[in-house]
């Protein structure tokens, strides 16, 4: 009798997820790419226009249009720089959009552009002119909207392209096609999330997209990036923002949770693999990791690509201990220039 992968993962809902204190891939590469003096904000929401428009393919592609009725309010936008809708933001989440935009302190205003570093160079006077005369249209979306995300028309008309076109091309289509009801053999699972430990560190993944090969008995794991860079470009993307990382660890706590399982116990687990679009380019690739289940550091060609399972651990170590310097740092005597400059070679990718 078969049966879901769903039955066997997580079954929590997003915010709870997010809360949870096991360590994600997110943090994880996050750590690696900035470092020691980053630890403290590890945890700070990010956002940005590029992030934003990956979330509103994800939730139309993956949860459809009710969800993102429920995340989203699509409107007209007035014409604002990404720079002004950021003080503006800013602005809202100082008053909770309680007060109307003719009540509002010059106080608010100021302190919300000198967060932003709006336009520094401007006289003070200037850049408070700008944002009191620009404002106060979008600001008023943002009352409308309460706690949905506000997004312009055209971003969401981009992002129904870009689905469309993931729904049909031949490079992707096969991903997001409608299970059959006459044929149970291959099930597709979207943010499935999943628990799983290494070394007794607790971890978390939640997969944008599981397809499961029934009658082969394959996992395919899989995550959606909709890249700035052309899709051609994508290895590129790889290894600057560390995917490596994912694709290693979502295999390795999805191989975790089914080895014990009697149903999925034999299943195989896929190489990880990307579907990849981007806005600008739109010609939708996948692109697959052959190193997915390999728990050592790699080298590939000029690239030195460390493994999670080093970098969690000391991740681990620095947020127990908070140690005022880095590991291998020498605070009682001197540093070796050249040893450093060595290893920061060596760790240059």
């Amino acid at each position: 009798m078969r049966k879901s992968l769903k039955d066997i993962s997580w079954q929590v809902d997003e915010p709870t997820y997010r809360a949870d204190e096991a360590y994600s891939y997110s943090k994880i590469a996050k750590f690696h790419r900035e470092g020691f003096e980053k630890i403290a904000s590890l945890d700070d929401k990010v956002e940005s226009p590029s992030l934003l428009f990956g979330s509103i393919v994800d939730t139309l592609l993956t949860d459809g249009q009710e969800a993102f009725d429920e995340r989203f309010l699509v409107a007209v936008f007035p014409e604002l720089k990404d720079s002004e809708i950021a003080v503006i933001k800013t602005i809202f989440s100082k008053t909770d959009g309680l007060i109307t935009w003719d009540k509002l302190s010059n106080d608010t205003i100021i302190s919300s552009i000198d967060e932003c570093k709006f336009q520094p160079n401007w006289r003070p006077e200037t850049r408070l002119k700008v944002i009191k005369e620009k404002g106060e249209e979008y600001y008023n979306l943002m009352v409308l909207a309460k706690d949905k995300t506000l997004i312009s028309s055209e971003m969401y008309a981009d992002a129904q392209t870009c689905v469309d076109l993931l729904k049909t091309s031949d490079a992707t289509k096969w991903y997001f096609q409608e299970d059959s009801p006459f044929d149970d053999s291959i099930e597709r699972l979207y943010q499935l999330k999943f628990k799983g430990e290494y070394e007794g560190l607790p971890l978390r993944i939640m997969a944008d997209l599981i397809l499961v090969d029934h009658e082969n008995k394959i996992i395919y794991p899989c995550d959606l990036k909709t890249s700035y860079k052309a899709e051609w470009n994508f290895y590129k993307s790889f290894v600057e923002w560390m995917y490596y990382h994912q694709a290693n660890l979502y295999a390795e706590v999805i191989r975790q949770n089914i080895k014990e399982d009697e149903y999925f116990k034999d299943f195989k687990i896929a190489d990880y693999r990307f579907i990849v679009i981007c806005n600008r380019t739109r010609v939708p690739l996948v692109w697959e990791w052959t190193h997915t289940k390999t728990v050592l550091d790699l080298t590939v060609g000029d690239y030195k690509l460390p493994n999670w399972r080093g970098i969690v651990k000391q991740l681990d170590y620095y947020l127990r201990e908070e140690p005022p310097v880095p590991e291998g740092i020498v605070v009682e005597d001197a540093n070796n220039i050249v040893k450093w400059l060595l290893k920061e070679s060596k760790d240059e990718y």
